[in-house]
């Protein structure tokens, strides 16, 4: 029966979870209007560190921590962007409703920005 209820639970919110990103327009990286690259990278590694995102992704994103290093990934833009947005069951959260389209393009800036961290 505990099995029953589980799968049935998670069923409904896969579909509310459906019903949700249906009713939403996706947003795409090249549909962002350009903005000052500092500015968005400054954005970026601000919305990068106050989301939590350096606890999965380790070293700014540099290297590989509990998920993917970011640094240098060869995953296409819109695919970064949507994965910010509607995350990955049991591996990522969805940030989508709590960023903007200007949030996320800056995220996916600072994310392309970064670079190997030099020594001291």
């Amino acid at each position: 029966m505990k099995r029953r209820v589980d799968a049935g639970s998670t069923i409904l919110l896969a579909a509310a979870l459906c019903a949700c990103l249906a009713a939403t327009t996706p947003i795409h990286a090249a549909e962002t209007a350009p903005a000052d690259p500092a500015a968005q990278v400054a954005r970026g590694r601000t919305l990068f560190i106050s989301y939590g995102c350096g606890w999965c992704h380790e070293g700014g994103g540099r290297k590989a921590g509990r998920c993917p290093q970011l640094m240098g990934t060869e995953r296409d833009d819109n695919f970064i962007v949507s994965r910010i947005a509607t995350g990955s069951p049991g591996k990522m959260p969805a940030f989508g409703e709590g960023l903007s389209g200007e949030d996320m393009q800056a995220l996916l800036v600072y994310i392309r920005s970064l670079k190997p961290e030099s020594s001291p």
